[in-house]
């Protein structure tokens, strides 16, 4: 990589993290969708415990709960960027406790796949809840 192209990729490059760290609830915002995939993992095995039409009814009733909280998230509003700041803090021990469970049992390759990608989201909200508390 030559001189000129290292700049113009550190110009873009602190251009956006600029833009990023102005708005961190917007990025916040595109992390919670994954929280999706963290019902419908949740669902899958409560349905093994419970009726399957109550945990429908929870599944929905949650499903747009979450979607309104992304909404509100996106638009930056204190309430919800305070409540995601907790679940981002919340899910980022779970995950750890998970990946360590999932170490010291030896799972198969799908419980790795779920877990590895829970650490990615995971390590994403850890630059984010710095962002976001970093006045504070």
């Amino acid at each position: 990589m030559n001189d000129l192209s290292y700049k113009s990729f550190m110009t873009a490059f602190l251009a956006v993290w600029h833009k990023i760290m102005q708005t961190p609830h917007h990025i916040a915002a595109f992390v919670a969708v994954w929280y999706y995939i963290e019902l419908l993992y949740m669902m899958n095995i409560a349905i093994f415990f419970y009726p399957p039409i109550l945990i429908s009814l929870i599944s929905v009733i949650v499903g747009v709960a979450l979607s309104i909280h992304i909404l509100k998230l996106y638009i930056g509003n204190l309430v919800y960027t305070t409540l995601q700041l907790f679940l981002m803090d919340v899910h980022i021990a779970y995950s750890i406790g998970l990946t360590i469970a999932a170490i010291v049992s030896g799972a198969t390759w799908y419980s790795v796949l779920i877990v590895m990608i829970r650490d990615i989201i995971a390590t994403v909200e850890l630059l984010l809840v710095y962002t976001m508390t970093k006045d504070e």
